[in-house]
């Protein structure tokens, strides 16, 4: 089987183990893990990611301005004049944005609504769109909770009884794989999100993390209205936006969160979200990553052995542990987690007003107020969580451009994957089993994924657990 694959290219790391503030761990105060703002008893323990490679993303400060007439500009506003640019500043909290910026927030909240308004008139092959509440008033009262590691609940292209087989027919077709389950936490939503969208000339995925009270919202909000800007500023393009736009896109989206939330009495101080987004040229095969956050990405290649891109798996035969063991990875690429503790984001939050703390029996560092005991933050960057925003905590993305060869893989997880799971032993069974059999790796990395959270935490928790799985292909006309 798939996870006898895993196993044996995997060892269990137990050095991150989550705790969960003023409980044991075996508490099941710690079922509190990311909804007390996957910070002040939260449980992300796991070390700023992508080691293994050149983890300095081009962070805005080095993309100058923002590009002139760009697409979003010329259709979120609706003819006014557009948003103010992303800075890398703290962004501020306070009453007073300008009138474009919110005439832009309410048309963008307006448009995610449905499924139409996020796709407009945008020649989408197909598109995947997962959703954690309704869309129908009153939203905050309707959140969707599924069974414990259920599937997620998600829109389409199509009809909602084909879903199944039409994933299936993706991942046998053109090597793409989706999981996002619900972790196991009782009577609590899925706060992970997702999209993922291919048009002729892109294909575009996204992983929303979400953490606090409305977490699951935020990172509703986060995806839809990520992918709406996405669609509007690719249509028509002819290459990857550039660094500047992408990081309007994402103070857009914070924006618009913050906009809803007032609306719609959502509490977003200690709620917030990671956003990762990825968009593929499928002409050029150049991909750009933005990140925010801990919901890692990492693109590696299989350059022997049984996960050789050239040399699949066969279907009818899984490979056994001794042979998936020689598959040879080399890694491409590899986004870095935002974390407190990284000296250039500790030296702004100190700077803002902020402390880092790791406080006794905990493991992350967190972002707090200074003297104070919120909010707890454990990511130095994130969309929403309004007071550490006050403190130095950004949403500005960081970058990585690299080449998704056809004999490479792109996975993009939530860090209910990357807490017990390293960059290398993720990626290594889905060479292993290669593209014809990546909804199989997928599942199975979720699996193993769920696992190590049961050992670790004594069979009461899990987290939420996404992972997208994207092979490259040769280039389009």
């Amino acid at each position: 089987m798939a996870l006898s694959c895993f196993s044996a290219c995997c060892s269990v790391d137990t050095s991150k183990k989550p705790v969960a503030l003023g409980a044991s761990r075996d508490s099941p105060k710690a079922l509190n893990a990311k909804e007390d703002s996957k910070g002040f008893g939260g449980t992300s323990g796991s070390e700023a990611g992508g080691g293994e490679a050149d983890q300095q993303g081009s962070s805005f400060q080095a993309q100058g301005g923002r590009r002139r007439g760009s697409q979003i500009q010329r259709n979120i506003s609706q003819g006014k004049e557009g948003p103010p640019e992303a800075t890398p500043e703290p962004c501020s909290d306070a009453v007073g944005a300008t009138a474009s910026l919110q005439a832009s927030a309410e048309s963008l909240v307006r448009d995610v609504r449905s499924i139409e308004g996020i796709t407009g008139a945008a020649e989408c092959e197909f598109f995947y769109v997962g959703v954690s509440v309704s869309e129908k008033p009153p939203r905050k009262a309707l959140a969707i909770i599924e069974p414990v590691f259920d599937e997620k609940i998600c829109e389409s292209s199509v009809a909602v009884g084909d879903i199944p087989q039409a994933r299936a027919k993706l991942a046998a077709e053109q090597g793409i794989a989706i999981a996002c389950r619900k972790g196991k936490k009782p009577e609590q939503p899925n706060q992970d999100n997702y999209f993922f969208c291919q048009t002729k000339r892109f294909r575009l995925c996204c992983v929303a993390d979400g953490h606090g009270e409305f977490g699951h919202w935020v990172s509703h909000l986060a995806a839809r209205a990520m992918l709406r800007l996405l669609l509007l500023e690719l249509a028509g393009a002819e290459g990857l936006p550039q660094d500047d736009v992408v990081a309007q896109m994402f103070d857009l989206v914070h924006n618009a969160i913050k906009y809803d939330a007032d609306w719609e009495g959502f509490d977003v101080a200690l709620s917030g979200t990671t956003l990762s987004v990825a968009i593929i040229d499928r002409k050029s095969q150049q991909v750009l990553v933005a990140w925010t956050g801990d919901s890692r990405c990492v693109c590696a290649r299989a350059t022997g052995g049984a996960g050789s891109a050239s040399r699949p798996s066969s279907p009818s035969s899984p490979p056994s542990p001794t042979n998936s063991s020689k598959a040879n990875v080399e890694l491409v690429a590899a986004t870095a987690d935002h974390k407190p503790q990284d000296p250039e984001e500790r030296r702004r939050i100190i700077g803002s007003g902020g402390e880092v703390v790791r406080l006794q029996n905990d493991l992350p560092h967190r972002v707090f107020c200074r003297g104070k005991e919120a909010p707890g933050l454990a990511m130095s960057r994130a969309l929403g969580d309004l007071m550490a925003h006050s403190v130095g905590v950004m949403h500005v993305p960081s970058f990585r451009r690299f080449v998704l060869e056809a004999d490479a893989c792109l996975l993009c997880c939530s860090d209910g994957v990357w807490e017990f799971i390293k960059n290398a032993e993720a990626i290594k069974p889905l060479m292993a089993l290669g593209r014809a059999r990546v909804a199989e790796a997928v599942n199975a990395l979720a699996l193993e994924a769920r696992n190590r959270w049961l050992r670790e935490e004594g069979g009461m928790l899990t987290d939420d657990i996404t992972a997208i799985a994207i092979w490259g292909a040769p280039p389009v006309a």
